[in-house]
């Protein structure tokens, strides 16, 4: 893990992906004898939660694990309020660091995740990543995979239309003229699903903010600088500039998550910015053979200085009144081990959050591998806000941005508001 990571606090979360979440129960469940560990992650982690599944069963014949998937704004109130009834999942998706109702932090303080310090894979964990997945010097989370926000280009539909990926803003606004003027969307974006709308300002912010300023999460801590009085408002404003170009496919603030890959798949629009987990259900809706590369969203016109948002991705705990605990710690042994990890990075097209030098990158990872091992990432910006409402005022203004009725810096000064309550 490369030292920007140590010096620049690892600040994640963000987010990331959907259906509903069905009621789960913590109580120890039989199935043909077997002892059922529940599991329950985010809709982005479906693809690589089967093959997980499937090998830690065929190893644990006398276990069974029972997942469910939610979307993010579904899962962090549903989970919260399960754990705090006593009807949670065994092993659940955890964010780390802070920033939002199950975040690692926030969890941990309610007393609601065990602590994991003894297991295998804690004394393995990156440098870079042990101030967002411990407290105290003890660890909470078990990280599975690291992970990045860029955009998601479908690289068959590029080349077929003529398109090259933009390397400078400039170069993206004509991009975005390009394909509207062929009835196509340079970006989809599935502004109707509120998580999705923060991933641009992620993908901005690293080339215009935290890149510049590798110091500026703590000059937040200490007072020392706002969002509205730093670029996070050239990040909105660029983000509003995308809209008016027509960057994004009509009726963007009504579009889910799934819709917007759904218009990458079908080659409808040449890319959307996303969490790299994403990839997998991109191509699980493309045809045989498309290509995904996974790159930065140029912010300016200094090619040199882009830069990639990445850091810890899924994450695990274990439910701190599981009453199949040492099972659950099996299950989250596994998720952590070479194989689990490998097999899970695989499918989520990932990279291990422990890194392991037999696994093999996905091929749509490679431009992000590059930025990675060329120190040119910075973390998620939320897994260091003080609370969980940073976030979510941060879904909020943006829609409101993109609709019209917000400006850039009244969202920000919200958010501001939002940071200055401290601790959640």
């Amino acid at each position: 893990m490369n030292s920007r990571y140590k010096a620049v606090a690892v600040v994640a979360a963000g987010a990331l992906l959907t259906l509903g979440l069905s009621a789960c129960s913590n109580n120890p469940g039989t199935t043909s004898g077997k002892t059922t560990i529940t599991w329950s992650t985010l809709t982005s982690e479906k693809e690589a939660a089967q093959p997980v599944i499937a090998a830690f069963e065929k190893a644990n014949p006398d276990l069974a694990v029972s997942v469910t998937t939610a979307d993010v704004d579904n899962y962090q109130t549903t989970t919260r309020t399960q754990l705090s009834s006593g009807t949670a999942a065994d092993v659940f998706f955890t964010w780390p660091g802070d920033g939002n109702p199950m975040a690692m932090k926030v969890v941990q303080k309610a007393g609601l995740i065990a602590d994991l310090s003894s297991q295998p894979f804690a004394s393995k964990i990156p440098a870079g990543l042990t101030s967002v997945t411990q407290i105290g010097g003890k660890t909470y989370i078990a990280p599975v995979t690291f992970s990045g926000i860029g955009a998601a280009y479908n690289t068959t539909a590029m080349k077929s239309n003529g398109f090259t990926e933009p390397t400078t803003w400039t170069e993206l606004l004509k991009f975005c003229s390009a394909a509207k003027a062929k009835g196509l969307s340079a970006f989809a974006l599935g502004a109707g699903t509120p998580w999705n709308t923060q991933l641009i300002p992620y993908a901005l912010t690293p080339t215009l903010v935290y890149g510049p300023d590798p110091k500026f999460a703590t000059e937040m801590a200490d007072g020392a600088t706002t969002f509205a009085n730093s670029n996070w408002k050239t990040a909105f404003d660029k983000y509003e500039e995308m809209q008016k170009s027509g960057c994004f496919q009509e009726g963007d603030l009504g579009t889910t998550y799934e819709d917007a890959l759904k218009l990458v798949s079908t080659g409808q629009a040449m890319a959307s910015v996303q969490v790299n987990s994403s990839i997998a259900l991109i191509k699980q809706g493309s045809p045989a053979g498309t290509e995904i590369d996974f790159a930065p969203l140029p912010a300016n016109d200094d090619a040199t200085s882009t830069r990639m948002a990445g850091a810890a991705g899924a994450s695990y705990g274990v439910n701190a009144k599981s009453k199949n605990m040492a099972a659950s710690i099996k299950f989250v042994d596994y998720l952590t081990s070479a194989e689990g990890a490998a097999l899970y990075a695989k499918s989520a097209a990932g990279l291990p959050a422990i890194p392991s030098p037999d696994f093999t990158v996905d091929s749509s990872l490679t431009t992000f591998v590059k930025y990675q091992s060329d120190g040119k990432t910075d973390p998620f910006m939320d897994q260091l806000w003080p609370n969980s409402k940073v976030q979510q005022v941060h879904f909020q203004v943006l829609q409101q941005l993109l609709a019209g009725s917000l400006s850039s810096t009244d969202a920000l000064k919200q958010m501001d508001a939002a940071y200055a309550e401290g601790a959640s």
